[in-house]
């Protein structure tokens, strides 16, 4: 089971990487009972401003989470300063105690920002970013990404 928030596509398309059973966490975050019970749970959702943003915040906080493995990955296009950290920070607050946290460097499209047929060209290597988790989170490993010295 994976819960999604995804502004672009990058995080939707990172949460169909990882599992069949994807749940938008904008639409959960209306569900009655959020309670979930699975093998594995992640949340898959993309930096804003170094952080998780505000709505997966406010999921994390009134949902409960059955799991013997809690997994975040996070989606960012340039730095993601120390975002997995201050997520495990967030979760860890609220009681939830992820064994995986890991970011994936993706096109960023941040349109102000970046010019989108300039991030097209460049190779991130997402999809070898991909298949690494995917083995990591196959084998439960535990593991937080650290903040690089450039981000």
């Amino acid at each position: 089971m994976v819960f999604y928030f995804t502004a672009t596509g990058n995080s939707l398309y990172a949460a169909k990487q990882m599992d069949d059973n994807r749940i938008s966490i904008a639409q959960a975050i209306h569900d009655q009972k959020k309670i979930y019970t699975a093998d594995r749970i992640g949340i898959v959702c993309p930096v804003f401003g170094h952080e998780m943003p505000e709505l997966v915040k406010d999921f994390l906080k009134v949902s409960r989470f059955e799991t013997d493995y809690f997994y975040i990955l996070l989606t960012y296009g340039n730095r993601h300063g120390g975002a997995a950290e201050l997520a495990k920070e967030y979760a860890e607050s609220l009681g939830i105690h992820p064994a995986y946290i890991n970011v994936i460097l993706m096109a960023d499209n941040f349109l102000p920002g970046f010019d989108m047929e300039e991030q097209k060209a460049l190779d991130k290597k997402v999809e070898e970013q991909i298949r690494r988790i995917q083995t990591d989170i196959a084998q439960k490993k535990s593991y937080i990404s650290p903040v690089m010295e450039n981000d």
